[in-house]
């Protein structure tokens, strides 16, 4: 199947130390071009765990039910590259709102 930014899926994410992963939902963030010349994904970080999202770089998803999440649930501006291989499931969808919100945190965090 091919991805492609805002998908929601669910993949082995890497802890930060590398010490092992767990199980989660991210969001593809990488850009069609990125997908035509490598073989991975750009995926960004989602947690349910609202109550630790940082208002200034984390994005509260305002329509988390309608991308396939199961809990109210934020993204962060923490990247992993994964082969898509690695995907577990695909969940569903961003809205254009809630996309065009972590690019923005996107391009925050990243000095962009």
């Amino acid at each position: 199947m091919a991805y492609q930014r805002g998908d929601i899926v669910l993949i082995p994410f890497p802890f930060s130390d590398l010490s092992a992963t767990k199980t989660r939902p991210a969001v593809v963030v990488s850009s069609q071009l990125f997908q035509e010349v490598r073989s991975e994904l750009l995926l960004a970080y989602v947690s349910s765990q609202v109550s630790k999202a940082h208002p200034k770089i984390d994005v509260v998803l305002k329509e988390w039910a309608a991308a396939g999440l199961l809990k109210p649930s934020f993204v962060r501006p923490k990247i992993a590259a994964i082969e898509p291989g690695l995907i577990v499931h695909h969940a569903g969808r961003l809205s254009a709102e809630d996309m065009a919100a972590v690019d923005d945190v996107l391009r925050l965090s990243l000095n962009l």
